[in-house]
């Protein structure tokens, strides 16, 4: 149960971390747009979609945490400030984007 809990973690987080990369590298525009304060329009729906799929994952992340018993302390800690960190770094992405935070 814990083998298959680590995997599913790791998982999460690799998916992530490519989502968050190929939306870097398949928009290079974008992230030097959000970066000198303007974005374009295009650039703002694939950010907002990639925000979305993040959401998404991290919903997913705070259901698995469900499954971790307390018995795990420092491992569902560890679950939980990556949640809270992946919740940090979307509430940013939508302040660049000049959007409220739950508002999409």
């Amino acid at each position: 149960m814990r083998t298959l809990l680590c995997v599913s973690s790791l998982w999460l987080v690799v998916a992530l971390v490519n989502a968050q990369q190929s939306s870097t590298a398949t928009h290079p525009a974008a992230a030097q747009t959000i970066k000198s304060g303007g974005v374009s329009a295009e650039d703002a729906q694939a950010l907002r979609a990639d925000l979305q799929r993040m959401k998404a994952l991290v919903q997913q992340m705070q259901t698995n945490l469900a499954f971790v018993t307390n018995t795990q302390g420092p491992l569902k800690h560890q679950f939980e400030l990556e949640i809270e960190m992946w919740q940090t770094e979307i509430a940013s992405m939508e302040r660049r984007l000049g959007a409220e935070p739950g508002k999409q």
